[in-house]
C-alpha cells in the first residue's frame, strides 16, 4: 500500500509539474514572442497641412513617408526611432515638415499579429518659404514659412500582420503635437497647426 501511495504521489507531482510548465511560458518563449528587431518603411499621410492657421483655413492634408527601427530591450518593450517627412503644394505656401522622434514601444505578439503602442518625443523641422507675401482677399493670405524647429511628440500604435518569420505588413496611426508659430513680423502671426494626425502603412522586416 505504501508503494502504491508513493507511486500515486509521484505521479501527481509529475502531472502538476507538466501542467505548470504548460501554463507558465518559459523564459525562452517569452523573449522570442516579440521580434528582436523591426525595420519599417512606408507611405504616410498627415491629416492637416502645416500652413493652416486661424486666418488661413487651407483644408486637406500632406503626403509623405515614414520609417522606423525598433530593437527589443525587455521581453515586451522596445526602443523605437522614428523619422517621417510630409509636403504639399498650395497656391501661396509649400510647407515641408520633418519629424525625428524616439521612445518606448510596448508590443503584444498574438500568432501572426503583433499589436503595439508607443510614445515618442523629439524634434520637428518646418520650412517652405514662398516669395509671394502680398495680401490677397479672403482667407488665402499668403505668408512665408520660415525655417523653424520645435519640440514634437507622437502617441499612437498599430498592428502588424506577419506573412512569414521575417516579413509583415503594418498599419499604424498617431496623434502628433508641435508648437510652431509664425514670427511677429510676418503678415499673419496666427499660430500654425499644433495638433495633427498621421496614418501610415507599409512593409516590416523582422530579424
Amino acid at each position: 500500500m505504501r508503494l502504491i501511495a508513493r507511486s500515486l504521489t509521484s505521479l501527481s507531482l509529475l502531472t502538476a509539474s507538466i501542467a505548470a510548465y504548460a501554463v507558465v511560458p518559459s523564459i525562452t518563449s517569452v523573449t522570442t514572442a516579440v521580434p528582436s528587431n523591426e525595420l519599417y518603411a512606408g507611405y504616410s499621410y498627415a491629416t492637416r497641412s502645416y500652413d493652416q492657421t486661424s486666418a488661413n483655413t487651407i483644408s486637406g492634408g500632406m503626403n509623405g513617408g515614414q520609417a522606423s527601427y525598433k530593437f527589443r530591450i525587455l521581453p515586451w518593450v522596445g526602443l523605437k526611432f522614428d523619422a517621417s517627412y510630409y509636403t504639399v503644394q498650395h497656391q501661396y505656401t509649400d510647407p515641408q515638415i520633418y519629424f525625428f522622434l524616439a521612445g518606448p514601444q510596448v508590443s503584444q505578439h498574438l500568432g501572426r499579429y503583433n499589436l503595439f503602442v508607443h510614445g515618442l518625443i523629439g524634434i520637428a523641422h518646418l520650412n517652405g518659404a514662398n516669395p509671394i507675401t502680398n495680401s490677397v482677399s479672403g482667407n488665402d493670405a499668403g505668408f512665408p514659412l520660415n525655417s523653424n524647429y520645435t519640440v514634437a511628440a507622437a502617441v499612437g500604435g498599430g498592428i502588424d500582420r506577419a506573412f512569414n518569420r521575417f516579413f509583415a505588413w503594418r498599419i499604424t496611426g498617431d496623434f502628433l503635437h508641435t508648437n510652431f508659430s509664425i514670427s511677429s513680423n510676418e503678415q499673419n502671426p496666427a499660430q500654425l497647426v499644433s495638433g495633427n494626425g498621421r496614418i501610415s502603412t507599409g512593409p516590416v522586416l523582422r530579424f
